[in-house]
């Protein structure tokens, strides 16, 4: 494995163990078994590796989001699985980060904001094969759905909002499931989703 990769990585398991604040110059030098000026070859400062860390960290943890809106499956059937995956996934996420990037690095919200809403644009997509496949509504348009959950998810999915409120986030994202996707399902749509519940 490459150093730089290496380094990554184990930022990676001391994020996912001990949370962002546990990653320090001297202990991810440590546990790579690299100097520190080797670190700072790669990285030209603390916040530049932790950014890279926690980059590196959600890119991981998405391409299975990825994997899941790539599948020969209908399209209703990835649009289910990545619900499943944000209400699932999301929140081990947000254990790990949404409590510290206040403090620890602020500004590396809006590359995670980014990340996610490149994934909502793939979302976007597969609504409007939805809706050619007769499971969504054919009367909404896909761009002002993804206009209203892409604000949502910006100003609502926040780790501000989400520690004043202490609303745990799978239940935000459950509410967005209902409020943003259910008023869109035809009865092919509703029909579909309950044959699926039946045979799991």
């Amino acid at each position: 494995m490459a150093t730089e990769e290496r380094i990554l990585d184990v930022g990676r398991d001391i994020l996912l163990s001990e949370g962002l604040q546990a990653i320090t110059t001297n202990e991810l030098a440590r546990r790579a078994r690299v100097s520190k000026k080797t670190l700072y070859s790669f990285f030209p400062s603390k916040d530049a590796l932790v950014e890279a860390i926690v980059v590196s960290f959600m890119k991981r943890h998405f391409a299975r989001w990825d994997r899941i809106l790539e599948q020969d499956t209908s399209s209703m059937d990835r649009i289910l699985a990545s619900l499943e995956f944000i209400g699932h996934i999301m929140p081990q996420i947000q254990n790990r980060l949404v409590g510290q990037l206040e403090t620890a690095a602020p500004s590396l919200w809006a590359r995670i904001d980014g990340i996610r809403v490149e994934r909502i644009e793939k979302m976007r997509k597969l609504l409007i094969q939805a809706q050619e496949d007769g499971f969504l509504r054919a009367d909404v348009n896909p761009d002002h759905w993804l206009l209203l959950l892409t604000g949502t998810v910006q100003s609502v999915l926040t780790p501000k909002v989400l520690l004043q409120t202490g609303i745990p986030l799978v239940e935000l994202v459950e509410s967005v499931k209902s409020i943003y996707f259910e008023g869109l399902l035809t009865d092919k749509g509703h029909q579909h989703i309950a044959a699926k519940e039946t045979s799991q």
